[in-house]
């Protein structure tokens, strides 16, 4: 590719104010109080010097046991009560970083990367942890796939969005998602037992709900479309760029890896390679270059393809092993991304839990494109 063709796809300026006009967000009056709750709580209650970095490890931490206690165990009540728990946390803790950034001077793309990596990826356990959790023998059962694309597809679209406009939109699909997947699901077990489950009403609510869920998805969709289009990147080199890789992930799954016996090598395989799509094509807006045709990750996806060839007794042991190798080069790729963020504003840095008593707000806007 070219330089001008490069350049022809760099992402829109993106400046991270303190104003956050970088911002559009669409709540209701119960997300509108509590957020202001928790900007409160972070203003006037987390000590001044606590960094906002550490504030996504707890919600990080709760997804990962929950995903691998649904995946270990028989379901039980604890188990809703915890996903609640789980997923009510983060949305507080992910409010109070943004609040505790600004407010100690420490906003900067290293830190904004490692708040989207660390949405992107509890996005990507909260859908599998959803598909335990949900009614499994259900004549209203919807496909796993619909939730992996309200789950993360739409995620990793609407960063691509981001990409084009430069304007962070946080849609109500969002607020959604938790209404249905988290507090009807989660509390209706808490208060009825797990024999809810099992009854043809609840079944057919829940199937309802997340078929509004799904719709209002769709919706958030296109809007995000017509605001690519009216972009300057718009054009069929860059959607071609990226749609290609999800298209070829799930139309994998949707064609061969739903019908294999290990249920949670093939969702987990599918929630990693779409997670790099996301991280990916964050982290490219934030280092100012195009987007990527594939990742490392989604390039490591494709071999299951030749996996196939092997005795089938052997395939789920190396399909394990791919997994494990796609993990590893997610976590790599996540610190190459953060050191070249954190190269770019030195005097901020990027201070793990603790500010040092030197340290003084820097007083400038932050930008993915340094002369912005």
């Amino acid at each position: 590719m070219s330089k001008n063709q490069a350049r022809a796809l760099e992402p829109h300026v993106l400046v991270l104010d303190t104003q956050q006009s970088y911002k559009r967000l669409e709540e209701d009056a119960l997300i509108r109080v509590v957020r202001e709750e928790c900007r409160h709580f972070a203003v006037h209650h987390l000590p001044y010097r606590l960094s906002p970095v550490i504030l996504g490890i707890p919600g990080l931490l709760l997804h990962l046991f929950l995903l691998t206690a649904v995946h270990t165990f028989e379901r039980a009540r604890w188990m809703y009560v915890l996903w609640v728990v789980c997923r009510v946390l983060h949305f507080c803790l992910d409010t109070m970083d943004g609040t505790q950034a600004r407010r100690n001077g420490t906003q900067s793309t290293a830190r904004h990367f490692w708040d989207h990596w660390v949405d992107v990826m509890n996005s990507a356990m909260a859908v599998m942890i959803v598909a335990q959790l949900g009614p499994r023998q259900s004549i209203y059962f919807l496909p796993y796939i619909l939730l992996t694309a309200t789950g993360q597809l739409f995620f990793y679209l609407g960063l691509c969005r981001y990409f084009a406009t430069g304007v962070m939109r946080d849609p109500y699909i969002n607020h959604l998602w938790n209404y249905v997947f988290c507090l009807f699901l989660g509390l209706s077990v808490c208060i009825g037992d797990m024999a809810i489950l099992e009854q043809p009403g609840f079944q057919l609510t829940y199937t309802c709900l997340s078929t509004v869920a799904f719709g209002a998805g769709l919706w958030s969709l296109l809007q995000d479309l017509v605001l690519m289009y009216r972009s300057p990147l718009s054009s069929l080199r860059f959607y071609v760029r990226i749609l290609t890789a999800p298209v070829l992930i799930l139309g994998l799954y949707v064609t061969w890896l739903r019908d294999w016996s290990d249920v949670f090598s093939a969702r987990a395989l599918v929630a990693i390679a779409m997670s790099s799509l996301a991280v990916g094509v964050h982290a490219r807006q934030l280092v100012n270059k195009p987007p990527a045709w594939l990742t490392a990750e989604s390039v490591l996806f494709l071999l299951v393809l030749p996996l196939a060839c092997l005795p089938l007794a052997l395939q789920p042991a190396f399909h394990r092993g791919l997994l494990l190798v796609m993990v590893l080069t997610l976590v790599v790729s996540m610190f190459r991304y953060l050191r070249a963020m954190i190269s770019q504003y030195p005097e901020i840095g990027f201070p793990l839990i603790w500010l040092p008593s030197t340290h003084r707000p820097v007083l400038q806007h932050v930008s993915n494109k340094l002369a912005a």
